[in-house]
Protein backbone atom coordinates (compact mmCIF):
# COMPACT_ATOMS: atom_id res chain seq x y z
CA UNK A 1 0.00 0.00 0.00
CA UNK A 2 1.32 3.52 -0.89
CA UNK A 3 2.14 5.47 1.86
CA UNK A 4 0.67 8.49 2.66
CA UNK A 5 3.95 10.75 2.43
CA UNK A 6 4.49 9.51 -1.23
CA UNK A 7 0.82 10.26 -1.86
CA UNK A 8 1.02 13.42 -1.39
CA UNK A 9 4.33 13.80 -3.04
CA UNK A 10 2.56 12.47 -5.82
CA UNK A 11 -0.21 15.45 -6.19
CA UNK A 12 2.13 18.00 -4.72
CA UNK A 13 3.07 19.30 -8.50
CA UNK A 14 -0.85 19.10 -9.80
CA UNK A 15 -1.82 21.13 -6.97
CA UNK A 16 0.70 24.04 -7.88
CA UNK A 17 -0.01 23.48 -11.47
CA UNK A 18 -3.85 24.55 -11.16
CA UNK A 19 -3.15 27.37 -8.48
CA UNK A 20 -5.93 26.30 -6.56
CA UNK A 21 -3.95 25.32 -3.48
CA UNK A 22 -1.07 27.90 -2.89
CA UNK A 23 -2.27 31.25 -1.35
CA UNK A 24 -2.14 32.66 2.50
CA UNK A 25 -4.98 34.54 4.19
CA UNK A 26 -4.23 36.74 7.15
CA UNK A 27 -4.07 35.03 10.73
CA UNK A 28 -7.44 34.27 12.01
CA UNK A 29 -8.21 35.16 15.72
CA UNK A 30 -7.91 32.13 17.87
CA UNK A 31 -11.45 30.58 19.30
CA UNK A 32 -12.86 28.42 21.75
CA UNK A 33 -13.63 25.89 19.70
CA UNK A 34 -14.78 22.52 20.70
CA UNK A 35 -15.15 19.45 18.85
CA UNK A 36 -17.76 17.46 16.96
CA UNK A 37 -17.18 13.26 15.73
CA UNK A 38 -17.76 12.09 12.07
CA UNK A 39 -20.15 9.54 12.80
CA UNK A 40 -20.63 6.36 10.82
CA UNK A 41 -23.51 5.06 9.24
CA UNK A 42 -22.73 2.01 7.20
CA UNK A 43 -20.37 2.67 4.26
CA UNK A 44 -20.51 0.37 1.39
CA UNK A 45 -16.27 -0.50 1.21
CA UNK A 46 -16.95 -2.94 -1.81
CA UNK A 47 -19.80 -4.39 -4.12
CA UNK A 48 -21.25 -7.83 -2.33
CA UNK A 49 -19.54 -6.63 1.13
CA UNK A 50 -21.50 -5.61 3.52
CA UNK A 51 -21.68 -2.12 4.97
CA UNK A 52 -18.96 -1.02 8.13
CA UNK A 53 -21.95 -1.32 10.08
CA UNK A 54 -23.60 -4.44 10.21
CA UNK A 55 -25.99 -3.92 12.80
CA UNK A 56 -28.36 -1.19 13.04
CA UNK A 57 -31.51 -0.48 15.09
CA UNK A 58 -33.17 2.72 16.57
CA UNK A 59 -32.39 2.14 20.13
CA UNK A 60 -28.52 2.08 19.01
CA UNK A 61 -28.72 5.00 17.55
CA UNK A 62 -30.29 6.81 20.10
CA UNK A 63 -27.98 5.43 22.71
CA UNK A 64 -24.92 6.87 20.86
CA UNK A 65 -25.76 9.82 19.79
CA UNK A 66 -27.37 10.53 23.46
CA UNK A 67 -23.45 9.60 24.39
CA UNK A 68 -22.17 12.43 21.60
CA UNK A 69 -24.09 14.97 22.50
CA UNK A 70 -24.52 14.54 26.15
CA UNK A 71 -20.88 12.95 27.51
CA UNK A 72 -18.75 14.26 24.60
CA UNK A 73 -21.36 17.91 24.92
CA UNK A 74 -20.32 17.86 20.98
CA UNK A 75 -21.97 20.86 19.12
CA UNK A 76 -22.28 18.73 15.46
CA UNK A 77 -21.47 15.37 13.79
CA UNK A 78 -20.19 14.36 10.45
CA UNK A 79 -22.81 12.01 9.43
CA UNK A 80 -21.41 9.53 6.91
CA UNK A 81 -22.59 6.78 4.75
CA UNK A 82 -24.25 4.99 1.40
CA UNK A 83 -27.52 3.89 2.93
CA UNK A 84 -29.56 6.92 2.52
CA UNK A 85 -32.16 5.89 5.14
CA UNK A 86 -29.39 5.63 7.72
CA UNK A 87 -28.24 9.41 7.01
CA UNK A 88 -31.68 10.97 7.17
CA UNK A 89 -32.70 8.55 11.01
CA UNK A 90 -29.35 9.91 11.82
CA UNK A 91 -30.04 13.43 11.10
CA UNK A 92 -33.13 14.04 12.37
CA UNK A 93 -32.01 11.80 15.92
CA UNK A 94 -28.93 14.27 16.56
CA UNK A 95 -31.22 17.51 15.57
CA UNK A 96 -33.22 16.50 18.24
CA UNK A 97 -30.51 16.68 20.78
CA UNK A 98 -29.67 20.38 19.34
CA UNK A 99 -26.70 19.12 17.10
CA UNK A 100 -25.73 20.92 13.66
CA UNK A 101 -25.09 18.15 11.25
CA UNK A 102 -23.52 17.81 8.04
CA UNK A 103 -24.98 15.40 6.10
CA UNK A 104 -22.05 12.70 3.66
CA UNK A 105 -23.56 10.69 1.36
CA UNK A 106 -21.07 7.97 0.41
CA UNK A 107 -20.90 5.92 -2.75
CA UNK A 108 -17.27 4.16 -3.48
CA UNK A 109 -16.36 2.36 -6.91
CA UNK A 110 -19.68 3.45 -8.23
CA UNK A 111 -20.04 5.12 -12.00
CA UNK A 112 -20.18 8.78 -11.98
CA UNK A 113 -23.41 9.03 -13.15
CA UNK A 114 -24.68 6.71 -10.10
CA UNK A 115 -22.93 8.88 -7.60
CA UNK A 116 -24.18 11.75 -9.17
CA UNK A 117 -28.10 10.58 -8.77
CA UNK A 118 -26.90 9.01 -4.77
CA UNK A 119 -25.89 12.57 -4.00
CA UNK A 120 -28.87 14.35 -5.41
CA UNK A 121 -31.12 11.99 -3.59
CA UNK A 122 -29.46 12.83 -0.37
CA UNK A 123 -29.88 16.00 -1.04
CA UNK A 124 -33.47 16.24 -1.36
CA UNK A 125 -33.86 14.19 2.12
CA UNK A 126 -30.87 16.25 3.67
CA UNK A 127 -33.45 19.45 2.60
CA UNK A 128 -36.84 18.04 3.84
CA UNK A 129 -34.75 17.62 7.25
CA UNK A 130 -33.23 21.13 7.66
CA UNK A 131 -34.34 24.33 9.51
CA UNK A 132 -32.32 27.86 8.95
CA UNK A 133 -28.84 26.63 9.20
CA UNK A 134 -28.77 23.65 11.75
CA UNK A 135 -28.17 20.99 8.12
CA UNK A 136 -25.54 21.19 6.10
CA UNK A 137 -24.88 18.98 2.89
CA UNK A 138 -21.44 17.09 1.62
CA UNK A 139 -21.57 17.31 -2.00
CA UNK A 140 -19.04 13.45 -1.58
CA UNK A 141 -15.84 12.47 -0.07
CA UNK A 142 -12.36 12.30 -1.50
CA UNK A 143 -13.79 11.54 -4.79
CA UNK A 144 -9.89 11.73 -6.38
CA UNK A 145 -9.46 8.57 -4.49
CA UNK A 146 -13.04 7.05 -4.25
CA UNK A 147 -14.80 7.69 -7.53
CA UNK A 148 -13.80 6.13 -10.83
CA UNK A 149 -12.91 7.82 -14.26
CA UNK A 150 -10.57 10.16 -12.35
CA UNK A 151 -7.62 8.20 -11.02
CA UNK A 152 -6.74 4.94 -13.02
CA UNK A 153 -8.12 1.68 -11.00
CA UNK A 154 -11.67 0.30 -10.87
CA UNK A 155 -11.29 0.04 -7.17
CA UNK A 156 -10.77 2.49 -4.52
CA UNK A 157 -7.27 0.52 -2.97
CA UNK A 158 -6.19 0.33 -6.85
CA UNK A 159 -6.58 4.03 -7.18
CA UNK A 160 -4.40 4.67 -3.90
CA UNK A 161 -1.69 1.44 -5.25
CA UNK A 162 -1.12 3.70 -8.70
CA UNK A 163 -0.79 6.91 -7.21
CA UNK A 164 2.87 6.57 -6.97
CA UNK A 165 3.51 5.17 -10.46
CA UNK A 166 1.22 8.04 -12.45
CA UNK A 167 3.65 9.99 -14.25
CA UNK A 168 3.97 14.00 -13.77
CA UNK A 169 2.83 15.01 -17.01
CA UNK A 170 -0.52 12.85 -16.23
CA UNK A 171 -1.50 14.76 -13.05
CA UNK A 172 -3.21 18.61 -15.22
CA UNK A 173 -4.96 15.86 -16.82
CA UNK A 174 -6.66 14.11 -13.50
CA UNK A 175 -6.87 17.51 -12.16
CA UNK A 176 -8.91 18.56 -14.81
CA UNK A 177 -11.40 15.35 -14.38
CA UNK A 178 -11.45 15.91 -11.00
CA UNK A 179 -12.21 19.84 -11.18
CA UNK A 180 -15.19 18.70 -13.69
CA UNK A 181 -16.39 16.07 -11.70
CA UNK A 182 -16.82 18.33 -8.39
CA UNK A 183 -18.57 21.15 -10.53
CA UNK A 184 -20.89 18.62 -11.01
CA UNK A 185 -21.36 17.74 -7.70
CA UNK A 186 -21.82 20.86 -6.68
CA UNK A 187 -24.77 21.75 -9.13
CA UNK A 188 -26.52 19.36 -8.15
CA UNK A 189 -26.10 19.78 -4.50
CA UNK A 190 -27.53 23.29 -5.21
CA UNK A 191 -30.47 22.01 -7.36
CA UNK A 192 -31.62 19.70 -4.39
CA UNK A 193 -30.32 21.48 -1.54
CA UNK A 194 -30.85 24.92 -0.32
CA UNK A 195 -28.52 24.86 2.73
CA UNK A 196 -25.11 26.05 2.53
CA UNK A 197 -22.84 23.02 1.21
CA UNK A 198 -18.80 21.92 1.30
CA UNK A 199 -17.09 19.51 0.12
CA UNK A 200 -15.02 16.47 2.18
CA UNK A 201 -11.29 17.15 0.24
CA UNK A 202 -7.98 15.44 0.98
CA UNK A 203 -6.35 17.84 2.78
CA UNK A 204 -3.29 18.84 0.71
CA UNK A 205 -3.96 16.53 -2.10
CA UNK A 206 -6.90 17.94 -3.70
CA UNK A 207 -7.25 21.53 -5.27
CA UNK A 208 -10.42 22.45 -4.54
CA UNK A 209 -12.36 25.55 -6.00
CA UNK A 210 -13.44 26.42 -3.48
CA UNK A 211 -15.60 29.23 -5.18
CA UNK A 212 -18.12 26.41 -5.57
CA UNK A 213 -19.42 25.74 -2.20
CA UNK A 214 -20.24 27.95 0.61
CA UNK A 215 -17.42 26.13 3.16
CA UNK A 216 -14.32 25.14 2.71
CA UNK A 217 -14.00 21.44 3.76
CA UNK A 218 -11.42 19.30 4.72
CA UNK A 219 -10.62 15.94 6.24
CA UNK A 220 -7.64 16.62 7.71
CA UNK A 221 -4.37 13.88 8.34
CA UNK A 222 -0.96 15.33 7.84
CA UNK A 223 1.21 15.28 11.12
CA UNK A 224 3.85 18.12 11.78
CA UNK A 225 6.25 18.45 14.78
CA UNK A 226 5.18 21.83 15.93
CA UNK A 227 1.97 23.75 16.40
CA UNK A 228 3.30 26.59 14.39
CA UNK A 229 4.11 24.08 10.97
CA UNK A 230 -0.01 23.31 12.06
CA UNK A 231 -0.84 26.72 11.99
CA UNK A 232 0.96 27.68 8.90
CA UNK A 233 -0.42 24.67 7.21
CA UNK A 234 -4.22 25.78 7.96
CA UNK A 235 -3.55 29.16 7.04
CA UNK A 236 -3.96 28.51 3.07
CA UNK A 237 -7.53 26.95 3.51
CA UNK A 238 -8.57 30.68 4.31
CA UNK A 239 -7.53 32.59 1.83
CA UNK A 240 -11.29 32.19 0.23
CA UNK A 241 -12.56 34.02 2.84
CA UNK A 242 -15.17 31.36 3.55
CA UNK A 243 -15.54 29.10 6.90
CA UNK A 244 -13.22 26.57 7.49
CA UNK A 245 -14.67 22.61 8.58
CA UNK A 246 -12.58 20.20 9.72
CA UNK A 247 -14.91 17.07 8.81
CA UNK A 248 -12.42 14.11 9.26
CA UNK A 249 -9.30 14.21 11.42
CA UNK A 250 -7.65 12.06 14.14
CA UNK A 251 -5.14 8.94 14.81
CA UNK A 252 -5.39 5.43 15.15
CA UNK A 253 -4.64 3.69 18.38
CA UNK A 254 -1.20 2.34 18.34
CA UNK A 255 2.73 3.55 19.05
CA UNK A 256 3.18 5.55 15.59
CA UNK A 257 -0.59 6.17 14.64
CA UNK A 258 0.07 9.87 14.63
CA UNK A 259 2.51 9.88 12.22
CA UNK A 260 0.82 7.53 10.17
CA UNK A 261 -2.67 9.82 9.63
CA UNK A 262 -4.95 8.79 6.83
CA UNK A 263 -3.15 5.56 6.65
CA UNK A 264 -3.34 4.17 10.17
CA UNK A 265 -5.53 1.72 9.14
CA UNK A 266 -3.30 -0.06 6.95
CA UNK A 267 -1.73 -2.12 9.73
CA UNK A 268 -4.01 -5.37 9.29
CA UNK A 269 -2.96 -8.06 6.95
CA UNK A 270 -5.97 -8.95 5.59
CA UNK A 271 -4.49 -11.75 3.87
CA UNK A 272 -4.66 -13.80 6.64
CA UNK A 273 -7.30 -16.00 7.77
CA UNK A 274 -8.49 -14.85 10.00
CA UNK A 275 -7.24 -11.58 9.47
CA UNK A 276 -4.19 -10.44 12.02
CA UNK A 277 -2.50 -7.40 13.05
CA UNK A 278 0.94 -6.91 11.44
CA UNK A 279 3.82 -7.43 13.33
CA UNK A 280 6.01 -4.58 15.45
CA UNK A 281 2.81 -2.85 16.28
CA UNK A 282 1.84 -1.88 19.64
CA UNK A 283 -1.55 -0.83 20.99
CA UNK A 284 -1.30 2.82 22.52
CA UNK A 285 -4.13 4.80 23.35
CA UNK A 286 -2.86 7.51 25.23
CA UNK A 287 -0.89 8.60 21.80
CA UNK A 288 -4.97 8.87 20.48
CA UNK A 289 -5.92 11.24 22.99
CA UNK A 290 -2.72 13.15 22.73
CA UNK A 291 -2.92 13.83 19.44
CA UNK A 292 -6.74 14.32 19.39
CA UNK A 293 -6.30 17.28 22.10
CA UNK A 294 -3.21 18.44 20.28
CA UNK A 295 -5.13 19.52 17.15
CA UNK A 296 -7.76 20.41 18.91
CA UNK A 297 -6.31 23.55 20.44
CA UNK A 298 -4.48 24.09 17.28
CA UNK A 299 -7.57 24.38 15.34
CA UNK A 300 -9.04 27.03 17.96
CA UNK A 301 -6.13 29.33 17.38
CA UNK A 302 -5.85 28.95 13.84
CA UNK A 303 -9.62 30.25 13.62
CA UNK A 304 -11.13 26.90 12.15
CA UNK A 305 -15.32 27.06 12.41
CA UNK A 306 -15.52 23.18 13.31
CA UNK A 307 -13.70 20.19 13.29
CA UNK A 308 -14.97 16.83 13.64
CA UNK A 309 -12.89 13.49 15.50
CA UNK A 310 -12.98 10.39 12.98
CA UNK A 311 -14.99 8.40 14.60
CA UNK A 312 -16.89 7.71 16.98
CA UNK A 313 -17.43 4.36 16.90
CA UNK A 314 -15.70 1.64 14.31
CA UNK A 315 -18.17 -1.66 15.01
CA UNK A 316 -16.20 -3.48 11.77
CA UNK A 317 -12.86 -3.45 13.92
CA UNK A 318 -13.80 -4.93 16.95
CA UNK A 319 -11.03 -5.35 20.21
CA UNK A 320 -9.60 -7.88 21.49
CA UNK A 321 -7.94 -7.37 25.11
CA UNK A 322 -6.50 -10.75 25.20
CA UNK A 323 -4.83 -11.23 21.94
CA UNK A 324 -3.14 -8.51 20.52
CA UNK A 325 -2.47 -10.32 17.33
CA UNK A 326 -6.57 -9.88 16.55
CA UNK A 327 -6.92 -6.63 17.99
CA UNK A 328 -8.62 -4.71 15.48
CA UNK A 329 -9.28 -1.52 17.00
CA UNK A 330 -5.33 -0.95 16.82
CA UNK A 331 -6.27 0.11 13.46
CA UNK A 332 -9.38 2.25 14.38
CA UNK A 333 -9.82 5.69 14.70
CA UNK A 334 -12.90 5.16 17.32
CA UNK A 335 -13.49 6.83 20.28
CA UNK A 336 -14.84 3.70 21.39
CA UNK A 337 -13.39 0.51 21.21
CA UNK A 338 -16.18 -2.54 20.66
CA UNK A 339 -15.96 -5.69 22.18
CA UNK A 340 -17.98 -8.45 19.92
CA UNK A 341 -19.88 -11.40 22.04
CA UNK A 342 -17.92 -13.40 19.43
CA UNK A 343 -14.81 -11.67 18.12
CA UNK A 344 -14.63 -13.24 14.57
CA UNK A 345 -18.76 -12.83 13.59
CA UNK A 346 -19.82 -9.48 12.22
CA UNK A 347 -23.50 -9.73 12.94
CA UNK A 348 -22.36 -10.55 16.50
CA UNK A 349 -24.33 -7.88 19.09
CA UNK A 350 -21.27 -5.85 20.57
CA UNK A 351 -20.50 -3.55 23.55
CA UNK A 352 -18.52 -0.45 23.75
CA UNK A 353 -16.07 1.09 25.95
CA UNK A 354 -14.77 4.81 26.32
CA UNK A 355 -11.07 4.94 25.18
CA UNK A 356 -8.89 7.30 26.43
CA UNK A 357 -9.28 9.54 23.56
CA UNK A 358 -12.71 9.87 24.65
CA UNK A 359 -12.24 11.05 27.88
CA UNK A 360 -9.98 13.75 25.78
CA UNK A 361 -12.31 15.45 24.07
CA UNK A 362 -14.80 15.68 26.79
CA UNK A 363 -12.28 17.00 28.67
CA UNK A 364 -11.61 19.45 25.50
CA UNK A 365 -15.31 20.30 25.48
CA UNK A 366 -15.59 21.31 28.87
CA UNK A 367 -13.06 23.18 28.79
CA UNK A 368 -10.84 21.24 31.26
CA UNK A 369 -7.82 20.34 28.43
CA UNK A 370 -5.22 20.32 31.41
CA UNK A 371 -7.06 17.49 33.98
CA UNK A 372 -6.47 13.90 32.80
CA UNK A 373 -9.09 11.47 34.45
CA UNK A 374 -9.67 7.89 33.06
CA UNK A 375 -12.28 7.29 31.01
CA UNK A 376 -15.79 5.40 32.18
CA UNK A 377 -15.07 1.83 31.51
CA UNK A 378 -18.15 0.66 29.55
CA UNK A 379 -21.68 0.63 28.02
CA UNK A 380 -24.19 -2.09 27.08
CA UNK A 381 -24.91 -2.09 23.47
Amino acid sequence: MISRKTFLKSVAGAVAVTGLGGGMAAAAPPRRLRGGVAYDTGVLHAVGDPLSRVRWSKGQLEREINVIAGELRCPSITAFGTEIGRLAETTSTALRRGMEVYVQPRLYDHPQDQVLEHLAESARQAERLRHGDDVKFVAGCEHLLFTPGIVPGETYLERIANMGTIPPEEWPKIMDRLAGFLARAAEVARRNFSGRITYASIGGAEPVDWNLFDIVGIDYYPYFATDAEYTKDLAHYRKWNKPVVVLEFGSCTFTGAARAGGMGWDIVDYEQIPPRIKPGYVRNEREQADHLARLLRVFGTAGIRGAHVYTFIAPNLPHHPARPEYDYDMASYGLVKTLRERHEDENSPYRFERKQSFAALARHNRGQAGIFTEPAQETGQ
